[in-house]
C-alpha cells in the first residue's frame, strides 16, 4: 500500500491529523445517503432504523447502516475526513448522540469531533484494520487551548501531564499552538458511553498515561464507582498507542448475535449477564477471510517520509518513544 507523506505524518498523530491544517473540501457525501441522518435535536424516532453488525469487528460487514450526522448538538464528523466512513449500528451512533447532547447540555464547550465509523455496509476501510461491522468508531479528545478555552479538537497527541501541540505546518515553528487535554468534558462524554443503555462498550483503546490521567480525573469528581470500575477494565493501550485519539468498541447485540455478530475477548461478567437475560451468549469471533493487508508503516519510515519538520516536532516524536511501545500492565482485561 503506497503511503504518503500526508498519511503518514496522520499515523504519527501530529495535528495535520486534524482540523486546523491546510485541507481539501471533504468528498460530497454519497448519492445513496438517507436525506435525514439522526440527530437529538430533532427528536429522532430511533425506532425508524434496523441495522445489523456482521461477522468480526476486523472481518464483517453492515446492513442497514445508520449515519452519523455530520453536526448535532455537541458533536461535528470531522470535515476532512470522508463522510462515507460516518456508518454505525443504530445502537452505537445513538450512544455517540446522546453522549455528546449530554455533554453540552451539562458543560458547554464545542463540539466533540469524531472521526471513522465504518463504511454504509461495512467490510474493509482504508485507513484501518478493523471498523468493519459498524461497532468501532475513532474520536478525539476534548481540548483547550493557550487560554484554557474550548478550542476545535485536532489530531494532536498528549504527553503524561496532559499537554500537546497543534503543529500545523510541521517546517514553520512560528504557528505551532499549545493545547491542553479538556480532562472535565472528555470524562463526561467516556462517562456518557460508559452507562448508556443503548450500546454496551466492550473495548476503550487508549494510550496507557492518557488513561491514567482520566481515572484520577474520574476518582477526583467522585464519579460513580461502578462506572470508574469499568472504565479501569474498559481501557487498554494496544501497539498504536492511542494518544492522539480514542478508538471505542462496542459489543454486538443479542439481536445482532442472532444474526451472526460476533466478538472479540473479553466478554465482561457484567456483558454475559445481560446477554443471558436476553437468552443468549457472545459467539467467538469466527474464521478470519482472506484479505488484501496494508503493510504497517515503521515509525522511523513516517517520520522520514513526513519531509521538513521543526526542532520543536522532532523532540515531540522522541518523546513519545518514552511511551508508543504496548505496555503489559497486567490487569484482568490488559494483560
Amino acid at each position: 500500500m503506497k503511503v504518503s507523506p500526508f498519511a503518514t505524518v496522520l499515523w504519527l498523530g501530529i495535528a495535520l491529523g486534524g482540523c486546523s491544517a491546510p485541507k481539501k473540501p471533504p468528498p460530497p457525501p454519497s448519492a445513496a445517503e438517507p436525506d435525514v441522518a439522526p440527530t437529538a435535536e430533532s427528536g429522532t424516532d430511533w425506532s425508524q432504523f434496523d441495522s445489523t453488525s456482521v461477522r468480526n469487528p476486523n472481518d464483517g460487514s453492515l446492513l442497514g447502516g445508520v449515519p452519523l450526522p455530520l453536526e448535532a448538538p455537541g458533536l461535528r464528523f470531522n470535515p476532512i475526513r470522508d463522510p462515507a466512513a460516518r456508518y454505525g449500528t443504530v445502537e452505537v451512533v445513538r450512544a455517540l448522540v446522546d453522549a455528546a447532547a449530554q455533554v453540552a447540555l451539562e458543560l458547554g464547550g464545542l463540539p466533540v469531533t469524531i472521526n471513522d465509523l465504518s463504511l454504509k455496509s461495512g467490510g474493509p476501510i482504508p485507513r484501518h484494520r478493523s471498523h468493519q461491522s459498524g461497532r468501532d468508531v475513532d474520536v478525539l479528545f476534548y481540548q483547550l487551548g493557550p487560554d484554557g478555552k474550548p478550542v476545535d479538537s485536532v489530531g494532536a497527541f498528549f504527553d503524561p501531564s496532559g499537554q500537546g501541540v497543534d503543529f500545523r505546518e510541521l517546517a514553520d515553528p512560528s504557528d505551532d499552538v499549545r493545547l491542553a487535554l479538556d480532562l472535565h468534558r472528555t470524562w463526561a462524554f467516556v462517562r456518557a458511553l460508559i452507562e448508556s443503555e443503548h450500546a454496551q462498550l466492550q473495548n476503550i483503546y487508549l494510550a496507557e498515561h492518557l488513561r491514567s490521567l482520566l481515572l484520577r480525573h474520574a476518582r477526583a469528581v467522585e464519579a460513580p464507582a461502578e462506572t470508574v470500575q469499568r472504565f479501569e477494565a474498559l481501557t487498554c493501550q494496544p501497539s498504536y498507542p492511542h494518544d492522539d485519539h480514542f478508538h471505542f468498541r462496542f459489543f454486538c447485540t443479542a439481536d445482532d448475535i442472532a444474526e451472526g455478530c460476533r466478538d472479540s475477548e473479553p466478554v465482561y461478567p457484567w456483558q454475559q449477564r445481560r446477554l443471558s437475560e436476553a437468552g443468549t451468549r457472545a459467539r467467538p469471533l469466527a474464521k478470519k477471510r482472506k484479505q488484501a493487508s496494508s503493510r504497517v508503516v515503521t515509525h522511523e519510515e513516517a517520520r522520514q517520509s513526513a519531509g521538513p519538520m521543526d526542532a520543536e516536532v522532532g523532540r515531540w516524536l522522541d518523546r513519545r518513544e518514552e511511551w508508543i511501545k504496548k505496555p503489559h500492565p497486567g490487569r484482568p482485561y490488559c494483560p
